[in-house]
């Protein structure tokens, strides 16, 4: 039923995780899902049970619709959901839900905000959600090696987001900027990890932010290094103040050359022990 249904079938030829090398094991589930189990660690071990999951959950609901409404379900549409509730509920963990780990509840493991290798700039980005106000808030800032804001923006937008979307659309906007800037060197940080892993991946197929990554790719050809990395939420303070404030803003807010005293102000504590600078 979850594998050998012809429905079930095209599904798991399109989800984005294989399970190749234990396919002979279909037969009986238990055996089955205990290797799947064992690759837990392996390097991205977990994502990959995680969105099985979520593919097997879909593939259970497009059954009992089959069954109790005679609804055939579309293997596409089924790998499409199956793969944004997953980008979903990492984009949340990442951004918003992450429990403290015990060494951050006790101060000892803050990561913080640190200056690149001189010669680069940094860009951290970030989104921010407002259910009530149905708005979504993008914030980008962008510094040099120096520990200097060089160019902040927040784009605030009436819509419901998806949270991996927004996110990935945040990094996006941070490339159309440093494109804009003339910048030739650039880093690009982010808090959420499941988006960074899709931009860093080559596997990625039957995405739903598959339009963005692929915008993504080609503004990374403007650069003569481009980079982005998976970061903290504490490092990430100031992008995160700034899409909070975008949220509630009504037009796009651009910073060059001169900066609200409060971001200024923020990115300075964001850098913790990092000597002090002046805007």
């Amino acid at each position: 039923m979850l594998f050998f249904c012809p429905t079930a079938k095209v599904v798991w030829k399109l989800a984005p995780v294989k399970w190749d090398g234990i396919a002979e094991l279909q037969g009986n589930f238990w055996n089955w899902w205990v290797a799947v189990m064992q690759s837990a660690n392996e390097a991205h071990g977990l994502d990959r049970i995680q969105l099985t999951v979520s593919i097997l959950w879909q593939v259970w609901k497009a059954r009992n619709k089959m069954t109790f409404q005679a609804e055939r379900g579309n293997a596409k549409l089924i790998v499409d959901k199956a793969h944004s509730e997953w980008l979903e509920y990492e984009a949340c963990n990442e951004t918003n839900g992450r429990p403290a780990t015990p060494a951050e509840e006790n101060g000892q493991s803050k990561q913080k905000w640190e200056p690149p290798k001189e010669g680069v700039i940094r860009i951290n980005t970030d989104a921010a959600f407002s259910a009530k106000m149905v708005r979504t808030g993008l914030g980008i800032i962008a510094r040099n090696w120096r520990g200097k804001i060089v160019k902040a923006k927040g784009i605030g937008t009436r819509r419901r987001g998806v949270p991996a979307i927004e996110e990935a659309m945040a990094i996006r906007s941070a490339l159309e900027m440093a494109t804009n800037a003339g910048w030739t060197t650039i880093e690009v940080q982010s808090d959420c990890k499941c988006v960074v892993s899709l931009i860093n991946s080559s596997n990625r197929q039957d995405c739903k932010l598959q339009t963005i990554l692929d915008d993504i790719e080609d503004l990374k050809k403007n650069f003569d290094c481009c980079v982005f990395l998976f970061i903290p939420r504490t490092a990430n303070t100031c992008s995160h103040a700034l899409d909070q404030f975008a949220v509630k803003s009504v037009r796009i807010i651009e910073w060059e050359g001169s900066f609200s005293s409060w971001l200024s102000e923020l990115a300075r504590k964001d850098m913790g022990l990092v000597t002090p600078f002046c805007n």
